[in-house]
């Protein structure tokens, strides 16, 4: 498969990432496509910390049970600043959501096992200029993580 230039982030698999392991949200007016949303995604290096822009990044989820899979965490860098919130995980093939309420019962049936609920994660790509690996651990779904989730998305909004 020949890795696209750019496409809508809700189209990335796994087989996308062995091409390109960073996707950058691209900016209304950056894409080619003059009818594309702030969705659009492209193909691009890591971020450092003292980039600003919104990127999906390679990583690998870590599930209770200790089985490993494929996925993707956003990483959001603003102002020095960088906050990472997982996105997806990869299942035979089939994107789920990572910090969906059925994530665990998705998965456990996709892949017909127990302890499926992701745990932790850890970036596949190093930022520009770090030494280790980004990494974090995932806690379960509930409302505090939903007001947290809400409440970056709101800071997000506001710093562009």
């Amino acid at each position: 498969m020949n890795a696209p230039q750019e496409m809508p982030a809700n189209q990335l698999s796994e087989q996308h990432l062995e091409h390109a392991r960073v996707w950058r949200f691209l900016a209304i007016g950056e894409s080619a496509d003059p009818d594309a949303d702030e969705s659009q995604v492209r193909a691009d290096q890591a971020p450092g910390i003292e980039s600003t822009g919104s990127f999906l990044v390679a990583s690998t989820f870590t599930l209770k049970a200790g089985a490993r899979l494929p996925g993707l965490v956003q990483v959001d860098v603003l102002s020095g600043r960088v906050e990472f919130t997982p996105c997806t995980v990869f299942a035979k093939g089939r994107s789920v959501t990572a910090l969906g309420r059925d994530t665990a019962s998705r998965i456990a049936r996709i892949l017909r096992i127990e302890g499926a609920q992701p745990v932790s994660w850890q970036l596949d790509v190093l930022l520009a200029g770090e030494q280790t690996y980004r990494h974090g651990v995932i806690a379960r779904p509930g409302l505090l993580q939903a007001l947290g989730l809400l409440a970056q998305l709101g800071r997000l909004r506001r710093a562009r």
